[in-house]
């Protein structure tokens, strides 16, 4: 879907450029707060006993955008983003494989876990203007993950080498452990993106924005869960019009 997202793009450019004698370049930096994290895709496989609470953290980037026409622009931006959620679920047979995946580890009981993925997003990004001050804001991403770590504290449940032992045992139990899936969580993510932008004044910008990601946050080969976990994003800030080229 992203690839059909940046053609669409791509294609708007095209037919407009003809148009675009009088274009303008803006450079803007921004500033924004961000609350973001994983659900289960399918929604249906999602435990009924399952909580979670969002982080709120700071999204900092720039943008370079240029006005096509009196409707639209586009736009492509660096920016840096931090998802951080935690998480409390029951779980049962949770497996934790070794470094050299030659056995696994499982855990049936409470399990809190901790994920926090810290990467740097390329936007690529249409405007269409409603009017002088509001705008509606899509497109798709690409983003490099830097930094990502799920750290899980199994509580007041069995552990054990054999998955028979954990499926069957009687809860609550009287053993913890704590494990990671740090190496289990992928490097990039693609996905898309839906906003607005509001002119406040000459150079001050408001925005919102909501992304999504298509692609799950753990490696192909992760099987130690039976769905997939996706990204989802909400934000807002203002951005600052540093440079007109008019």
């Amino acid at each position: 879907m992203t690839k059909y997202i940046f053609t669409l793009i791509f294609l708007l450019i095209l037919t407009s450029t003809i148009k675009a004698q009088d274009a303008k370049w803006t450079l803007a930096p921004s500033v924004g707060i961000e609350l973001g994290g994983a659900i289960p895709i399918p929604l249906s496989e999602m435990p009924d006993d399952a909580d979670a609470s969002l982080k709120i953290r700071p999204t900092l980037g720039f943008g370079l955008q240029r006005n096509l026409n009196d409707r639209w622009s586009f736009g492509v931006e660096a920016n840096y983003h931090i998802v951080a959620f935690d998480a409390y679920v029951n779980v049962v047979s949770q497996a934790f494989w070794s470094d050299d995946r030659s056995y696994a580890t499982y855990f049936s009981g409470e399990a809190y876990s901790s994920t926090e993925l810290q990467f740097v997003e390329i936007p690529l990004t249409a405007y269409y203007h409603f009017n002088k001050r509001w705008s509606m804001v899509f497109g798709g991403y690409f983003s490099i993950i830097t930094k990502g770590t799920l750290e899980t504290e199994g509580k007041n449940g069995w552990i054990s080498t054999d998955k028979n032992d954990t499926d069957t045992a009687p809860l609550p139990g009287t053993q913890n452990v704590s494990f990671n899936f740090n190496d289990e969580l992928d490097n990039y993510d693609i996905g898309a993106l839906l906003g607005y932008e509001y002119k406040a004044g000459k150079r001050i910008n408001l925005w919102g924005r909501f992304n999504v990601g298509f692609k799950s946050i753990f490696n192909p080969d992760f099987n130690n869960i039976d769905y997939e976990m996706y990204q989802f994003r909400f934000s807002t800030g203002i951005s600052y019009v540093l440079w007109k080229d008019v």
